[in-house]
């Protein structure tokens, strides 16, 4: 029996998730952040600062919320919410919240909120835990990958 190498599984994946993980082209009226398919909020709901402060990300409370980039960002606390207000740009995660493995591969995927890592000060989000150990195999070179796609193919 052949053995089962780290690009088979990727292909497999791929091929498994193809109606998830398209081709930039068939995405091309995707919003700049990711809004997910049922609460129309960025991060799915999830409070983004819960990210910073260690442990599990944490759902935000739906009375508590701020617009930036076009989203309905939800959080856990008035403090979350300003502390975020006072630099979106640091504490939203790269890529719109969408994969960032996807991206590294010229293409968008929603994303699990517990598939995620900071790096160099970012937040990543990944499709799925299994993606994010394919993505942290080589984590700089693939967000070397994605900034070169990163936000143009939203856009094809």
């Amino acid at each position: 029996m052949p053995s089962f190498t780290l690009r088979h599984f990727v292909l497999l994946f791929l091929m498994a998730v193809g109606t998830v993980v398209a081709p930039a082209k068939t995405w091309a009226a995707s919003p700049e952040v990711n809004l997910g398919y049922f609460n129309k909020l960025a991060m799915n709901g999830y409070d983004v600062m819960t990210y910073w402060q260690g442990g599990d990300p944490q759902k935000g409370d739906p009375e508590i919320t701020a617009q930036h980039n076009g989203a309905t960002w939800v959080f856990q606390s008035e403090e979350n919410r300003q502390a975020f207000l006072s630099d979106p740009a640091k504490y939203a995660p790269q890529y719109g919240g969408y994969c960032a493995y996807a991206a590294s591969q010229n293409a968008v995927a929603d994303v699990d909120p517990f598939a995620w890592r900071i790096w160099d000060e970012k937040l990543y989000l990944n499709y799925s835990p299994q993606v994010r150990r394919i993505w942290a195999s080589d984590i700089d070179a693939n967000i070397e990958k994605a900034n070169e796609f990163w936000p143009d193919l939203l856009k094809k």
